[in-house]
């Protein structure tokens, strides 16, 4: 079972923990999954969804990401694309991702982006 490394940072850039809602589309299988993010920086997010979703590294999907932790409706034309960099599926029945944004964090305007 592959396990994910948190002695470890591969990323560049440094990470910030940022808990905030958000939902993941995978265009491959027109599934929408909610779920929160764990950690941001300015290149990507560590994200927790609720549920299992068949990712693998390469594959393009969309996410948005609530301004505030109670905003519950995240819109559709909010979602930006991002790239999967590795999956891990949870016992629990949930999968952590984490992803790379196709552009900086800070020209998408993402409410992450100020805390990374």
């Amino acid at each position: 079972m592959y396990s994910i490394d948190i002695d470890h940072d591969r990323r560049e850039d440094p990470r910030v923990p940022v808990t905030r809602a958000c939902k993941v589309y995978d265009p491959r299988s027109r599934r929408f999954v909610a779920g929160h993010t764990c950690n941001a920086s300015s290149a990507g997010l560590l994200v927790r969804l609720d549920r299992e979703l068949e990712l693998e590294a390469g594959a393009r999907i969309f996410v948005a990401v609530a301004h505030r932790n109670r905003d519950g409706f995240l819109r559709a034309a909010d979602m930006i694309a991002a790239t999967v960099v590795r999956t891990l599926e949870m016992s629990s029945g949930e999968t952590m991702i984490a992803i790379r944004f196709q552009e900086p964090a800070d020209e998408l305007r993402l409410p992450v982006a100020r805390a990374a």
